[in-house]
């Protein structure tokens, strides 16, 4: 069995360790919600981890504890909501109970060429395991209009306003968490938008709605996501945005124009600026040379004696 190197939180090691000790972990293999292909997730008693690998360019290995790990790639194991990989598998638009729900997504699963995938392959599995998860029933919930038919049967029914809805909590509760501060990127992206100045808190205010949507949408379809920027009123951000890039045009103009500047000939073709002469050369010209014989002297041909 392969060896991988990972770094993991303490909690996240020791629920790992149980589920070894007891009956072993395995990888689910689901469609991302943002792209649809394929990609690992791990999931534990509470929650689903994503898997990703970051591969060095050339062939590496690890060190360990006086082993050496041969596959040099670091896996990196995230959190994610159990809600982002459930919303684009419900898209059915009655009440059913969760078996049928599932039935019907593992039976027209398709592979990344469009072709069917059957009911013993991993992907199948994968979706059987995912629905058997306790986060996994919470997140239903989120996202699904319910009813108890009776007292152990409930039915679910996707609902695209109940999903937009809890993804805007999600975006209020990262805005007011001030979480976006601990982003450098994010920061200099608003800074760069002029939205940190003095006065401009409102724009601040949309501005930073705006970069939580496009951090969450990196777990949404483009379609969804396009949805959930929709439902705020950033119209005020929006026109501050196209009133920068107005004023940006004449002066990114005005450089292109003075970066082409140069002299022209006769004829019209432009010709490169001499350059300046460095300060060696500079020193070297004024250098005195009376009485030095040439360089070219010293490759000159010698006649032979007669």
């Amino acid at each position: 069995m392969a060896t991988h190197f990972a770094i993991l939180p303490e909690d996240i090691i020791q629920t790992l360790a149980l589920q070894l000790d007891s009956n072993g972990h395995q990888y689910l293999s689901l469609p991302h919600p943002r792209t649809g292909h394929f990609a690992l997730f791990l999931p534990t008693d509470t929650q689903i981890l994503e898997v990703q690998a970051v591969s060095p360019t050339n062939p590496r290995s690890w060190f360990l504890d006086q082993d050496v790990i041969e596959d040099g790639k670091l896996l990196v194991m995230t959190p994610i909501d159990p809600a982002f990989l459930l919303i684009p598998l419900l898209e059915y638009g009655k009440f059913r109970t969760v078996d049928n729900i599932f039935d019907d997504i593992s039976s027209n699963m398709k592979g990344p060429e469009g072709e069917q995938i059957g009911a013993d392959s991993a992907q199948v599995k994968s979706v059987f395991s995912l629905v058997s998860l306790k986060c996994t029933q919470v997140a239903l919930r989120r996202v699904c209009e319910n009813k108890d038919l009776s007292s152990d049967t409930v039915v679910f029914r996707y609902s695209k306003e109940k999903t937009i809805q809890y993804l805007r909590r999600k975006v209020d509760r990262l805005v007011e968490s001030k979480a976006l501060d601990q982003s450098r990127t994010i920061i200099r992206t608003l800074a760069r938008d002029g939205l940190m100045e003095d006065g401009r808190e409102s724009l601040l205010r949309e501005g930073q709605i705006k970069a939580t949507c496009d951090l969450i949408g990196q777990y949404l379809s483009p379609s969804l996501k396009a949805e959930l920027l929709s439902s705020y009123d950033l119209s005020k951000l929006e026109q501050h945005l196209k009133e920068g890039l107005v004023e940006e045009a004449p002066l990114k103009a005005s450089t292109n124009t003075a970066k082409g500047k140069g002299t022209t000939s006769k004829d019209g073709d432009k010709k490169r600026k001499a350059t300046k002469a460095s300060h060696g050369v500079e020193q070297l010209k004024k250098a005195n040379t009376a009485g030095m014989a040439k360089l070219s002297n010293f490759f000159t041909k010698v006649e032979k004696a007669k």
